[in-house]
Parts: structure tokens; C-alpha cells; sequence
């Protein structure tokens, strides 16, 4: 009895400390992404591209050299042409926006035409002026110079990739259990997800360009891109292209199809065919998922939204190796510490 008081006070001062660690951490991750980021995104590329030169030189017997050379080469032809196409699909945009504003213009004259019919009271001429100086095609416009940032960014993980690769020649095989674990299970995720990325982001171009939609590039681009995000990633990359279906299409049957084709991908994909693969491989509970969700993207922002499982399942299995922070792992698992 003597030993209880002390037992709990042992109990607070952990816990204590370890919000007090929690906070340091995350103030360290905040002024530090500028850096962290670029690593993190570089390290979980680096394990794709293991992946990728395993497959070549197993299912095609190459030399390592050479399974290693072409993996970077695919990687890298892959970005730079997405980003050469979405350029040049936000010029295509761009030389129909007259034309798509007065659509839209139209559109809504029509509908509030309709809405006077029935006696309701709307100022026609302040709503066609402000869409007359609808900014969005200035949004569309500033897309490119997104796009260069984006690649002058990925030139820095580039050279962060570089450094693993040819510096893992030299570094000795890794023997610690929890590490080994780690990078098995992220590299089996991100496997599965960048596969089915790239089937999403391929139905998503197939669907739109059958359509003839515009910037149906740039929209698949980011149903790729956006798959990688739990749970909003879906729902935003159907409600993206429905500012251009509407400038398009108007309120017509093409408009219902095209977004419900698009709703359906998405569906199969995210709810069908990656639980199928994925299984049960981060072991993180679908609260702990969204929670880290917003946790990671409070910290660092849209690539904190893309990276918050990988970092989340990584973090859970270090922690499921050390005894004091186990009931933690156990608890991001949904299963309740004794």
C-alpha cells in the first residue's frame, strides 16, 4: 500500500513527459519541414524504386546497375512528362476561357431567369458582374508556375534519392527488427498504392478524355496524387473537375455521367480493390487514420496529408518495439491496452 502513491505519481510524471516530448517533437517538425519533408518524401520513393529494381532484375534478369538505371530513367520520364502535359493542357484551357465564362454566364442567367419565374427576388446584374470577374481563370493560370515549383522541389528529393541509392552500396545490411519491419511494410504499402494510383489515375484520363473534357490531364494527375490521401483524397478528386464539367457541359446528362463514372472509380478503387491488397499491413484504426490525417496536415501542410499513413504505421511499429510506449501502438491499432 505504501508503494501506491508512488506508483501513480511514477504513472503522471511518464505521462507528463512524454506530452511535454510530443510537443518538442512537433515544434521540431514544424520548423524543420522546409528540410524533413523533401527526406521523408525522398526515403519512401527510395523504397519504391527498390521495389521497382528488384522486379526488373528478377523478372528480367538485369544487372543490378542496369535494373537501377532504368527504374530512376522510368521515374523520372514519368514526372517530367506529367508536367509537360498538364502545361500543356492548362494553355489548351486557357484559350477557351472566354468562351467557358460566357457558358457559364449563360448558365446561371438562365437559372436565375427561372428563379424570378417562380417570384423569387434576385439581382441579376450583380451576380453576371461578378462572373464576369470570376478570378478561377486566374487560378488555372497560376497553375503552371505551381507546376515549375513542384519541380524545382523535386529536383532537391532527386538529389536526396541520388545519395541513398549509390550510398546504399556501401552501408551494411540492416539487422534491427523494428527497422526491418518498418521498411517492409511501408514499402509494401506504398507498392499497392502507387499501382492503384496509377489504375485510378489512368480510368480517371480514360473517362475524361472519352469526354473530351478539358484539362482532363491535369484532373488525372491529381486523382493519382490524391489517392494517396485516406479518406478526403477520393471525395476531392471527384469534386474537382466539376467547375470545368459545369463550364462544359452545363446542367446536362453528360455532366451527371461523367461525374457518376468518376464517383464509381473512385468507389471500387479506395472501398474494393485496395482493402483487397492492403489488408491489414499498417494496423492502424480507421480513427487513428483520420487522426493523423489532420494531425500531419496541420504540421506540414498538403505533403503532410499525402505522407500521414506511411508516417503514422511507421511511428506505431517503433513504438509497438519499446515496452513504456506499446500500450500507444496498441491504442493507434484500436485495440484497448490492458
Amino acid at each position: 500500500m505504501r508503494d501506491k502513491p508512488l506508483y501513480y505519481y511514477s504513472k503522471a510524471s511518464a505521462i507528463c513527459l512524454t506530452i511535454i516530448a510530443a510537443g518538442v517533437v512537433t515544434a521540431f517538425l514544424v520548423y524543420t519541414k522546409a528540410l524533413l519533408i523533401p527526406l521523408i518524401i525522398s526515403i519512401f520513393l527510395y523504397t519504391i524504386l527498390a521495389q521497382m529494381t528488384l522486379f526488373l532484375r528478377h523478372k528480367f534478369s538485369f544487372p543490378k546497375w542496369l535494373a537501377l538505371t532504368l527504374a530512376i530513367l522510368l521515374f523520372v520520364a514519368f514526372f517530367v512528362g506529367v508536367v509537360a502535359f498538364s502545361v500543356n493542357s492548362v494553355g489548351d484551357f486557357l484559350k477557351g476561357a472566354d468562351l467557358y465564362r460566357q457558358n457559364l454566364i449563360a448558365t446561371v442567367s438562365d437559372l436565375l431567369n427561372r428563379l424570378q419565374g417562380y417570384g423569387i427576388p434576385v439581382d441579376k446584374t450583380v451576380i453576371e458582374n461578378y462572373l464576369h470577374d470570376l478570378p478561377v481563370f486566374d487560378w488555372v493560370r497560376n497553375l503552371g508556375g505551381r507546376l515549375f515549383l513542384l519541380l524545382s522541389n523535386f529536383t532537391i528529393i532527386l538529389l536526396f534519392m541520388i545519395f541513398f541509392l549509390f550510398g546504399s552500396k556501401n552501408t551494411p545490411p540492416i539487422t534491427n527488427p523494428a527497422i526491418k519491419e518498418m521498411l517492409a511494410t511501408v514499402s509494401v504499402y506504398l507498392s499497392v498504392k502507387l499501382m492503384a494510383s496509377l489504375v485510378t489515375g489512368v480510368l480517371v484520363a480514360t473517362v475524361l478524355f472519352s469526354f473530351h473534357v478539358k484539362l482532363a490531364l491535369v484532373f488525372a494527375l491529381f486523382a493519382f496524387l490524391l489517392n494517396f490521401i485516406p479518406s478526403v483524397g477520393s471525395i476531392t478528386a471527384v469534386l474537382l473537375p466539376i467547375p470545368v464539367l459545369f463550364l462544359q457541359f452545363g446542367v446536362s446528362a453528360n455532366f451527371f455521367v461523367v461525374l457518376g463514372l468518376l464517383s464509381a472509380i473512385e468507389f471500387v478503387i479506395g472501398n474494393l480493390v485496395e482493402p483487397r491488397f492492403l489488408g491489414e499491413d499498417m494496423d492502424l484504426h480507421p480513427a487513428a487514420v483520420i487522426a493523423s490525417l489532420v494531425f500531419w496536415t496541420l504540421v506540414w501542410g498538403a505533403p503532410g496529408a499525402f505522407l500521414s499513413v506511411p508516417l503514422t504505421g511507421s511511428i506505431k511499429i517503433v513504438l509497438s518495439k519499446i515496452k513504456h510506449t506499446r500500450p500507444v501502438a496498441e491504442f493507434l491499432a484500436g485495440r484497448l491496452p490492458h
